[in-house]
């Protein structure tokens, strides 16, 4: 929903996605997010494309709150337990100077839904490419525990977000 609202109030975005493993969804999923002018893009190869989208001032919409495999990212603190988090938006941010603006969606009584615009976080920069990465990752992700703190009743993952363990990459 996020997706679409932030389309029709604000301007159309680059939507960063994990194509579903079920095709007939997945063309349903991706039907809705572009309905409103957003433009799909599957994650695997979209660093090139986030870019060139960011350097023409576009902006891109990504989910960063999602195990990724323990080479593809950072084991960052969530919740009290080590998370595998993608350190992609970190890394695309410092590259190209990109704000990052946490945005979501709360459900409001009535059944409707406000759309909620976070001030930029302030990323760090020292020049140390991968403890930058990490740390702002580490920032990224508490933004998402302190949202989810505030509303636990609206927060429904139904995706392993702790399934990457620290002891796997140790062993690999």
């Amino acid at each position: 929903l996020i997706a679409v609202a932030f389309s029709l109030y604000v301007k159309p975005i680059m939507v960063i996605y994990r194509p579903l493993d079920n095709p007939i969804l997945d063309e349903l999923v991706k039907y809705v997010r572009s309905s409103t002018g957003n433009i799909p893009l599957a994650s695997a190869h979209a660093m090139r494309p986030m870019i060139r989208h960011l350097k023409k001032n576009d902006m891109i919409g990504l989910l960063v709150d999602q195990n990724v495999a323990w080479q593809e990212g950072v084991f960052v603190d969530y919740f009290g337990r080590p998370a595998c988090t993608t350190d992609g938006l970190a890394l695309l941010a410092m590259h190209t100077e990109a704000a990052v603006l946490p945005s979501y969606l709360v459900r409001k009584e009535n059944g409707r839904y406000r759309l909620v615009f976070e001030e930029e976080l302030q990323l760090v920069r020292t020049g140390d490419r991968n403890s930058d990465a990490k740390i702002n990752t580490q920032m990224i992700t508490k933004k998402i525990e302190d949202v989810v703190r505030r509303y636990p009743d609206q927060w429904l993952w139904i995706h392993q977000r702790w399934k990457t363990k620290a002891c796997q990459a140790r062993w690999q």
